[in-house]
């Protein structure tokens, strides 16, 4: 499945910025409290609201950075299915579709196990020094992936306008088995 990526964080920056779905802006949330930086581009689906109340997120691998704001066009390959203080997070993982060096990358074990430890490794200790607790439920494949995108474009068609913190309080009494570790 090939999407529109638009870039929050780019590759090795260890400043977190948020999208605002009201304002239509990136601004800076915090800086991580710690000495990660994100291991690769992080951006979001602007058609798709996840459970947690923001847009789906997904990760961009490519041998460049981009800036915020930018929109990247992505090959989705896969997910990472995480509890994030609570509430569910999924991460897709794309690949760069406009590189040929990335051409050849069609699923998570295209990338190798390493890439996929370092993924996993920095979204498990990323907010430890916030005392906030992540959970990673696994990696999933694009098959996956493609159900939980077209799940959330449908969640952001029916509950787009609706108040982050409402939509999460009304999801997790409407679908409990979303927001379990």
């Amino acid at each position: 499945m090939k999407l529109n990526v638009t870039i929050e964080i780019p590759k090795k920056s260890n400043v977190k910025y948020e999208y605002d779905r009201k304002t239509n802006q990136i601004s800076v949330d915090r800086i991580l409290f710690g000495t990660e930086v994100y291991p690769h581009n992080y951006g979001f689906i602007k058609e798709a609201l996840d459970w947690d109340g923001d847009e789906l997120d997904a990760l961009v691998i490519a041998d460049q950075s981009f800036l915020p704001g930018i929109i990247v066009p992505a090959k989705i390959i896969g997910a990472m299915e995480m509890i994030d203080d609570g509430e569910t997070d999924t991460k897709l993982i794309s690949v760069i579709d406009c590189d040929p060096r990335y051409k050849h990358i069609n699923n998570l074990s295209d990338l190798g196990e390493h890439t996929l430890k370092e993924i996993q490794n920095f979204f498990e200790t990323y907010k430890l020094l916030q005392n906030k607790k992540v959970v990673i439920k696994g990696f999933k494949d694009s098959a996956w992936a493609t159900k939980e995108y077209n799940e959330c474009v449908e969640l952001m068609k029916k509950y787009g306008k609706m108040d982050k913190d409402e939509f999460v309080n009304k999801m997790k009494k409407e679908h409990p088995e979303k927001y379990k570790a």
